[in-house]
């Protein structure tokens, strides 16, 4: 079955343009750009055996604002449910307390997600559509997923090694009692555990929130280069994720030199 690549990237943009901050938010044209080349280096990857878990699309419910949305993941075909009336428990390396299940067994999680996968051990893996939706609703679902850390497989990598690292560094600080531990907020509910690391970033959001906004230097492009067709400013995060530019007018500005 053969999707329309224009109405995929036209649903990708409207999606982007409802969660990107300001700056970040693509013409529809800098979308089809963004991930034509997505869709090329794709394509280009030589067949592989399909991955251990197949790919899933289905609808699910928002926890927060109980709306439903299209959500794309891996399939965990050797799923069991948790033993009827055993309270979840999410510790390491310990005897798992009676009445209590292990939420950290791959057998008890049902779904996983894509990021952290690498792009060419996806590419023939199969996808099941197990709601209503069009061809093009779950690819493009599955094509912003896949570049949720970057807009090559590469640079996905990178982002995923450097996630890995900060989860350990976390793992360290918890070990060692450096975080911040909240109470149940019901009776039998789970503590979070917070690790100083992560409180630092929280609070620097907090007191020191990221504004999109030109800088002095540059009142053309906030120093991230332009777009290759030179229609308007690369946007912070896709500069950072090594979108091609081409050089600023201005201040010459150009991170990711288009062709290179």
């Amino acid at each position: 079955m053969a999707a329309d690549l224009d109405k995929v990237y036209a649903l990708i943009h409207t999606r982007d343009n409802g969660n990107a901050a300001a700056c970040d938010r693509p013409s529809l044209a800098q979308c089809q750009f963004n991930y034509s080349r997505v869709v090329k280096e794709l394509m280009g990857k030589p067949r592989v055996k399909a991955y251990s878990m197949p790919i899933l699309v289905e609808i699910r419910i928002d926890p927060f604002d109980k709306k439903p949305y299209l959500d794309v993941c891996l399939l965990n075909t050797r799923y069991v449910k948790p033993p009827k009336g055993a309270k979840p428990w999410g510790g390491r390396g310990m005897k798992v307390p009676k009445g209590k299940y292990n939420v950290n067994l791959n057998k008890y999680n049902r779904c996983f997600a894509i990021m952290g996968v690498p792009w060419s051990k996806l590419i023939d893996t199969d996808i099941r559509i197990e709601t209503k939706c069009t061809i093009e609703e779950a690819l493009a679902r599955l094509l912003w997923e896949l570049t949720f850390d970057g807009w090559t497989e590469e640079k996905a990598k990178e982002k995923t090694a450097f996630i890995m690292e900060r989860i350990k560094e976390a793992e360290k600080e918890i070990k060692a009692g450096k975080c911040i531990t909240l109470p149940p907020k019901k009776k039998g509910g789970l503590k979070i555990v917070i690790p100083d690391v992560v409180n630092k970033q929280i609070m620097d959001i907090i007191n020191k929130p990221v504004k999109c906004k030109v800088t002095s230097s540059c009142g053309t492009c906030w120093g991230n280069g332009l777009w290759p067709d030179g229609t308007a400013p690369m946007g912070p995060m896709d500069a950072s994720d090594g979108m091609p530019t081409i050089a600023c007018p201005e201040c010459g500005a150009n991170p990711n030199p288009n062709g290179k």
